[in-house]
């Protein structure tokens, strides 16, 4: 297949008629603790498709997003994911970025742009933007590493609530990446219990509203999905 890699000319997949634009980045939390700030980070990969070429009915495109949650060791056993889609979509790393890449700040396009545009403009300029408070991933940790049942959100705005006196969360960051950065690996090795286990980490009770306990519907594919390429 071929790809558009940036380059900022259109290119498309052989074969299907379809223009197709990729931009890895990194998202980065930065953590204040008692013991000073402490980051996380992640390179990841969004894929964007765009309508055939040959008209097909019901043809709108699509998205595609591979990588890990950025993740920050807080020490003593304790994690901070950002999740790299909320179970109703409404915080996937898809949409936010594209949001990201909207910010006046950044000068990736006029309003007549649209994102594939703005995608190839990211990594020709290498875009660098601190994520505003509204476009956060949702974030969670567990209680228990080994066992991904102890899934908890986490409010961005009070990480003192989770894990005690003195954490906050002081920023997210999102940076364009070259593409031939490697994206960021090792999240199944690390935690195997999340990565391995199959369906919903926790069932949530019956006539629960589906948003509400976000938290209840997580699986392993909210924190890895894809592979290195």
């Amino acid at each position: 297949m071929l790809r558009l890699l940036a380059t900022g000319a259109a290119s498309l997949l052989a074969g299907c008629g379809r223009p197709q634009v990729w931009l890895r980045y990194r998202l980065t939390l930065e953590v204040q603790t008692p013991e000073g700030i402490k980051t996380g980070s992640s390179v990841l990969e969004n894929t964007l498709y765009g309508r055939s070429v040959i008209p097909l009915p019901g043809d709108i495109g699509g998205a595609g997003s591979i990588g890990e949650a950025p993740t920050v060791d807080l020490g003593g056993g304790r994690y901070l994911f950002a999740v790299r889609a909320d179970p109703l979509y409404r915080r996937d790393f898809i949409t936010i970025v594209s949001k990201i890449l909207a910010y006046p700040e950044l000068k990736l396009g006029g309003p007549d742009d649209g994102t594939m545009e703005r995608m190839t403009k990211a990594t020709e300029t290498r875009a660098f933007a601190v994520v505003h408070r509204q476009d956060y991933p949702m974030l969670v940790t567990f209680a228990d590493m080994n066992d991904p049942r102890s899934v908890a959100e986490v409010s961005p705005d009070d990480l003192a609530a989770r894990f005690g006196a003195g954490y906050a969360l002081k920023r997210i960051t999102f940076e364009a990446v070259d593409h031939k950065t490697p994206l960021t690996t090792g999240f199944r090795d690390r935690f195997p219990a999340i990565a391995s286990h199959r369906g919903n980490f926790r069932t949530k009770p019956p006539n629960t509203p589906r948003d509400q306990r976000l938290d209840d519907s997580l699986g392993a594919s909210s924190f890895v999905a894809g592979g290195a390429r």
